[in-house]
């Protein structure tokens, strides 16, 4: 077997930078979010987009800055470029729940994998510093976030991730790499990068993928030894590295600024690049945005590719099952 088929499915889903994307827990669905304020809910399958909300328009704002999907896919929680935290819920579409946090705006959000908590991190500013935030989270209640703990920041948040068992959380900052425990938001690990931290991302549960644009590397952290174990050097800036759930591929999406993107021989755009993780080569290039990607998640089941960009667009890739025997020859099919 030496080629693996696949179909792209590329949507001009926002009309202005797509900062978020996931896919549901099952697989099934895709979610995307932007600077247009809209979210969108995608048929992970057929790239039909199902439903979608917003503008989300307030009196200071409506950039989404980040996005999280319930395990069970039934509530989507945004955070808003300022003060505000909006959760809708989708068996009842004309609900939208709304809480302030504080004037300082919202960076990250995140739910626990059993929906009980919504972790929330917030911006800095000259007065205040950030904050990572526990919630107590009761949809049916009237104050649906209650907070239970929180803890202070010198630095702004960028990214964060939740570990499978719902033991730690990781965060990327303007400069740093940071690991709390869930349960207690105790400090178990900290790392100055000097550099920032844009995208993590959980690998075989066992390590967090922390690309750094600046040094055109992925490093990768093990969350048992709390300690950088390996790293793999690439050959572009890198926005975004998605580490296959099965094999050892890896795909990332860099530039982040379009004239810095790497070249191919003929002279294009290289936003998109599969690496052996293994042998550390480049396996296929492709052009798959007309600018940087912001990020990239691997479905479930191994078989689908989100991809989401700052021109507005967004691409869904699914391959066949061929992918998961791959072995690394130099032949793939569009």
């Amino acid at each position: 077997m030496n080629k693996v088929t696949q179909k792209v499915r590329k949507l001009i889903a926002h009309a202005r930078p797509v900062l978020c994307g996931e896919y549901s827990t099952d697989g099934s669905l895709v979610f995307t979010a932007g600077q247009d304020s809209i979210v969108n809910v995608i048929c992970a399958y057929s790239g039909e987009i199902l439903e979608k909300y917003g503008p989300h328009i307030t009196a200071t704002g409506t950039a989404i800055r980040s996005m999280a999907a319930s395990s069970d896919s039934r509530y989507i929680a945004l955070g808003l470029n300022y003060e505000r935290i909006i959760i809708h819920d989708r068996s009842n579409k004309n609900r939208k729940m709304e809480q302030n946090v504080d004037s300082k705006g919202v960076r990250v959000v995140l739910f626990s994998k059993n929906s009980k908590y919504l972790y929330v991190c917030t911006a800095k500013n000259d007065k205040d510093k950030s904050a990572v935030i526990k919630y107590q989270f009761t949809p049916e209640a009237a104050q649906i976030l209650t907070p239970l703990m929180q803890v202070e920041f010198e630095e702004d948040f960028k990214c964060a991730v939740l570990a499978s068992d719902d033991s730690q959380i990781w965060f990327g900052t303007e400069k740093s790499i940071i690991c709390l425990n869930a349960e207690t938001l105790e400090n178990l690990f900290s790392e100055d990068l000097n550099a920032p931290v844009c995208d993590l991302q959980i690998y075989k549960d066992a390590f967090v993928c922390c690309p750094i644009a600046d040094s055109f590397n992925v490093f990768f952290y093990s969350m048992r030894e709390l300690a950088d174990i390996f790293s793999i050097k690439v050959h572009n800036r890198v926005n975004t590295a998605a580490p296959h759930p099965m094999i050892n591929l890896m795909v990332i999406g860099g530039g982040l600024d379009p004239k810095l993107v790497a070249k191919t021989k003929e002279g294009n755009n290289v936003l998109t690049q599969y690496y052996d993780m293994i042998n550390k080569r480049i396996i296929l290039e492709q052009e798959v945005h007309a600018a940087p990607t912001h990020k990239l998640r691997w479905s479930p089941d191994g078989l689908g590719l989100l991809s989401v960009s700052e021109d507005g667009s967004i691409a869904i890739n699914r391959f066949g099952e061929e992918l998961l025997q791959y072995k690394w020859e130099n032949d793939w099919t569009q």
